[in-house]
């Protein structure tokens, strides 16, 4: 009986020791998890910190940093891994808008224009072709438009642009998956450029969901205005947050976000993947916004001296930075490439992009601001939604809506584009004597 209850004895004991040393191994990864997270916020602290310094200089207005914001950038970081663009992990959503197109017959100029003028009253949003003979307006302002239209005795027609287009796409033979009330479709990755392409061609209007920002919920963090820098990097160590940002600072784009006046608040957030192409991953969310948040501060800890002073490029000498271009707003990537004795790194940039208007846009000259290289009633609606707080323009898109180059956008840009798209003004940009003299 003694020799059964010995054995029995040691039997507990090895129980016991294996789990105290269980124990123990999984405790010290916890450990280094918990400092490196830490390590991870202060390199995000640090990125704020440099955002804040460049806006000094400029005379701008600090970001404010917002813990919910922090957490959202962080979360987006994570994201990247996955999926290295502007847009949410997974499947693309497209949601289509049902417009309806009007064709007038047999009017004269003078009548477009009175036309014009009373769809713009009733606030129809109307897009007019180039030849001034037909518009388009949202489905459900046919009605008001019909009235405009037989108030001034003009003969029309119109059809509805959605019609008979999912036959067409579903020839495509591409996996959608439609909504219960057909507004809008999901399809892999992989096919996005394909759709967006198509849809561009049929003159569908829609709008892409589950962009960035969707990360946000606007009952907490209500926004007019949005964006977002992304980076994946090697480095680590006290240079991370100085050379990340420095690559920032060399991309005019990324460097447009920083300094944004435009933008308040910001949330910044790192996370380490060993098993991933770029190991670190960092994310910037900048927003426009009216509230003061209970929790908001300015990070005010100073960069270490060691960082600024040193050259970071020769200081890491085997690591690489590089941002991938997102497939959503371009077909080819921007690289740039800085050789020193030690080493070369290469940037590939991604673009900036401020909601909703595509940062691709590329205009090529004065009013062509949707970089379609026409000029049209499409460019006359981004101008107004801008001027509405709706949507952001890139800093060559602000540059084309200039129209009046005072280097302010405003109500009167707007008119100008009008009146050029009418006819009324041959070319842009006026002066302001053409403008006041009508």
């Amino acid at each position: 009986m003694r020799k059964i209850r010995n054995r029995s004895l040691r039997i507990v004991a090895a129980f016991l020791s294996l789990v105290m040393t269980f124990s123990f191994m999984t405790y010290r990864p916890q450990i280094a998890n918990a400092a490196e997270e830490t390590d991870l916020r202060e390199v995000a602290d640090q990125i704020i910190v440099l955002v804040n310094e460049a806006r000094a200089k400029e005379g701008l207005n600090p970001l404010k940093a917002v813990p919910y914001l922090n957490d959202k950038a962080r979360e987006r970081s994570r994201e990247l891994i996955f999926d290295f663009s502007h847009y949410r992990p997974g499947r693309r959503v497209f949601y289509l808008t049902n417009e309806r197109e009007f064709t007038i017959k047999n009017v004269d100029a003078e009548t477009t224009e009175l036309i014009a003028r009373q769809l713009d009253e009733k606030r129809c949003g109307a897009v007019w072709s180039e030849d001034k003979k037909s518009f388009r307006v949202g489905a459900k302002k046919m009605e008001t438009v019909e009235e405009i239209l037989i108030g001034e005795d003009v003969s029309y027609s119109s059809f509805e642009t959605l019609e008979g287009f999912e036959e067409k796409i579903a020839a495509k033979g591409w996996p959608l998956n439609w909504s219960e009330d057909k507004k809008s479709f999901s399809v892999e990755k992989k096919y996005e450029t394909a759709v967006n392409k198509f849809l561009k061609n049929e003159g569908v209007k829609y709008t892409m969901g589950d962009l960035f920002i969707t990360i946000l919920d606007t009952g907490l963090v209500p926004y007019y205005n949005a964006g977002e820098n992304t980076a994946g990097s090697s480095v680590s160590g006290i240079y991370a947050a100085y050379k990340v940002f420095k690559q920032w600072e060399s991309s005019s784009v990324h460097w447009h976000a920083i300094m944004n006046p435009v933008y308040t608040h910001i949330g910044v957030g790192v996370s380490y993947e060993p098993d991933s192409d770029f190991k670190y991953y960092y994310d910037q969310i900048f927003i426009a916004t009216d509230k003061v948040f209970d929790d908001e501060y300015i990070p005010d800890m100073e960069v270490p001296r060691e960082i600024k002073g040193q050259n970071t490029t020769e200081a890491v000498t085997s690591d690489t930075i590089t941002t991938k271009e997102a497939e959503t707003t371009a077909t080819t990537e921007n690289t740039t490439k800085t050789t020193t004795a030690a080493t070369t790194v290469t940037t590939t940039v991604i673009p900036t992009v401020t909601l909703p208007v595509d940062e691709s846009a590329e205009p090529v000259g004065s009013g062509d601001i949707n970089g379609d290289e026409e000029i049209t009633s499409f460019d006359l609606i981004a101008i107004n939604q801008y001027l509405g707080g709706k949507i952001g323009l890139n800093s060559r898109q602000m540059e084309s809506a200039d129209l009046l180059k005072d280097n302010m956008i405003t109500v009167a840009d707007a008119v100008v584009l009008r009146k050029y798209i009418l006819g009324r003004y041959k070319t842009i940009p006026v002066t302001m004597e053409m403008f006041l003299n009508g």
